[in-house]
């Protein structure tokens, strides 16, 4: 009794784990059925879940380095986003599609993903992107719409410049993508591959000097391992040579003289490097008016370093150089608007000067600040002058450390230096605030100090072309550093004849027809105003170029990108440039599992034959 009562409950245990495995095979098929019914996707970009999508918001960087090509598919970075994008709508039974491009910023709606490519606002630009913009715009969207279940797209390359991860709107675009719908996500598509074989060029002013052109030029590169020889064509008023330039940094600046010959009037041009990666930073856009003269505005207190200024501004043999004095008293009589560089030797200016001295440079200005002779505690631009100072007797004030390629100390086009370490001083003036100091004395104080002010700059000198001062009245040091201020001032003249893709200056007025003057490239009409170019707009020249920051390769961590939408859940999908599809339907794989359940759990209720019992 005991063996068969012990077989019943082996019997009974092997049953009961029967039946469970049965109930949970059933359980299984279920969930399988039901999970296939809806078509769930999975994939790196969109994650897991649900494949029910009512909208799909997609922001589109459109800013020239997304033109940055994979050197093995040669497709640029926007074409792979675009691709990857298209077979992703396509597998989500295509919701509707709204796209915001950074370059327009206008929210547009898309009929089908089949014409992601045909767009205008697709297409590609000479414009930089404001990340932030455009999701501020697509929160509003979403806020002032009934969007269902969303999306929130964000197709960039991730550029530092264009992400402004520092501005102080990220707090609000992070409350309010925390204030948004639960039924909303933000994926973003990131394509922050470095840029690779990439060289730039780019025309830093222009400007006319009797019947020269004067061509101020930059090169970049992405890779700096050892010399590398350019080839540059110089196209000039239709007329097109080429010469060659040696890199052997990251960046080079120099100078390129263009002869104009009996050539009158305006006159517009460009210049250009070989295709390489990225085709659309391989040209570089100038235009250029009559030549007009230099004017400098000397306000000084008196004394003998006016006469000295003087002479640097409008040496002889400069006959566009021209030269005024005021005395500070008279400082309301300044021509602003005609100004090339403003001298000011004399107490800091206050009051209704300052202000119209500020806006001056904002404007573009080149000014030179020297210190007063007697006290002085005014201040401007955050600057003022502190104590003055004499070197002990027999002993000078030396200047041993300068910046020697950026600023009126550096370099010239040769690499030869400026003879600074001849300066000498007995009287300095100590120079109190925040500034950025290119030339230091031998104990750490600054000698010349930049201000940057909107588009110009002011320089403050420390002590005075005067020989009871100082020997900066030889013209070594003085004539090169006044020099290059009036050729920085000068920058604000030919910029009536530049400005940014895609800016208000770039953009016809009414009654203004455009028209492409160069033979660079051809534009299409829809689309001209976000490509860089000579145009005629009306009765203006003007050439527009990419931003500067355009040519600001620095990539946005991930740890950044995070610290960005801190607190704000997102999605982070890396594309490589393959154009795969973001996402990939899994149904299939459920009706599978649930056929799989269904025969495990069929075999399992099957019941075992019966032995036939033997006579």
């Amino acid at each position: 009794m005991e063996f068969l009562l012990k077989a019943t409950r082996e019997s009974r245990g092997k049953k009961k784990l029967k039946h469970l495995i049965i109930l949970t095979c059933r359980a299984l098929a279920i969930a399988a059925l039901i999970f296939s019914i809806a078509r769930p996707l999975v994939g790196g970009f969109l994650g897991w879940g649900g494949g029910q999508l009512d909208t799909v918001i997609l922001i589109l960087d459109r800013s020239t380095s997304m033109e940055q090509q994979s050197p093995d598919s040669r497709e640029s970075k926007r074409a792979s986003a675009i691709a990857s994008v298209r077979k992703s709508l396509e597998e989500l039974n295509s919701p509707k599609l709204v796209i915001i491009d950074s370059a327009s910023g206008i929210v547009q709606d898309v009929p089908s993903p089949d014409a992601l490519e045909e767009l205008t606002t697709t297409s590609a630009t000479d414009t930089k992107a404001s990340i932030p913009s455009l999701i501020s715009t697509a929160i509003d969207y979403v806020l002032e719409r009934s969007t269902g279940k969303t999306e929130i797209w964000v197709a960039s390359d991730l550029q530092l410049s264009d992400w402004a991860p520092e501005e102080g709107r990220w707090e609000a675009i992070r409350t309010g993508l925390t204030d948004l719908p639960k039924k909303t996500t933000l994926r973003v598509l990131s394509l922050a591959s470095p840029p690779q074989d990439n060289y730039s060029i780019r025309v830093l002013s222009s400007r006319r000097s009797k019947d020269m052109l004067l061509l101020d030029l930059e090169i970049k590169r992405s890779d700096a391992e050892g010399p590398a020889a350019i080839p540059i064509t110089y196209s000039l008023n239709g007329t097109r040579s080429s010469d060659k330039v040696t890199l052997n940094g990251q960046t080079y600046q120099f100078q390129k003289r263009l002869p104009l010959g009996q050539k009158q009037g305006t006159g517009h041009g460009f210049v250009s490097i070989p295709s390489d990666t990225n085709l659309r930073d391989n040209v570089s856009y100038f235009a250029y008016g009559e030549d007009s003269p230099s004017r400098t505005f000397l306000v000084s207190e008196g004394g003998e370093s006016p006469d000295w200024l003087t002479l640097a501004a409008a040496p002889p043999g400069f006959e566009r150089n021209e030269a005024t004095r005021i005395s500070p008293n008279s400082a309301h009589q300044i021509d602003w608007n005609s100004a090339t560089l403003i001298i000011w030797q004399a107490p800091l200016p206050e009051g209704t000067i300052a202000e119209e001295f500020t806006r001056y440079l904002e404007s573009g200005g080149s000014a030179m600040i020297l210190p007063p002779r007697g006290e002085n505690s005014t201040s401007f631009l955050g600057l003022s002058w502190g104590d003055q100072s004499t070197s002990p007797r027999d002993q000078y004030f030396i200047v041993d450390e300068w910046d020697q390629s950026d600023g009126p100390l550096r370099n010239g086009l040769e690499g030869t230096q400026v003879p600074v370490n001849k300066f000498k001083a007995i009287i300095r003036r100590e120079i109190l605030g925040e500034a950025t100091t290119l030339a230091s004395w031998d104990d750490d104080q600054p000698f010349l100090a930049r201000k940057v002010i909107g588009d110009g700059s002011a320089i403050f000198i420390t002590s005075l072309p005067d020989y009871t001062w100082s020997n900066l009245a030889d013209a070594d040091v003085l004539l090169p550093v006044v020099q290059r201020m009036i050729a920085q001032g000068d920058i604000r003249f030919g910029s009536a004849f530049a400005a940014i893709t895609g800016s208000r200056k770039a953009i016809p007025t009414d009654g203004e027809i455009r028209r492409r003057l160069d033979t660079y490239a051809q534009s299409n009409s829809s689309n001209a105003i976000y490509e860089a170019g000579v145009w005629k707009l009306g009765d203006r020249v003007v050439a527009t170029n990419r931003p500067k920051s355009e040519d600001q390769w620095q990539i946005l961590t991930t740890a950044s990108l995070s610290n960005v939408f801190q607190d704000v859940p997102y999605k982070l999908f890396e594309d490589k440039g393959e154009s795969e599809s973001l996402a990939r339907e899994i149904w299939r794989v459920f009706l599978m599992a649930m056929l799989v359940f269904l025969i495990t759990e069929a075999i399992l209720c099957l019941q075992p034959r019966q032995k036939s019992s033997e006579s």
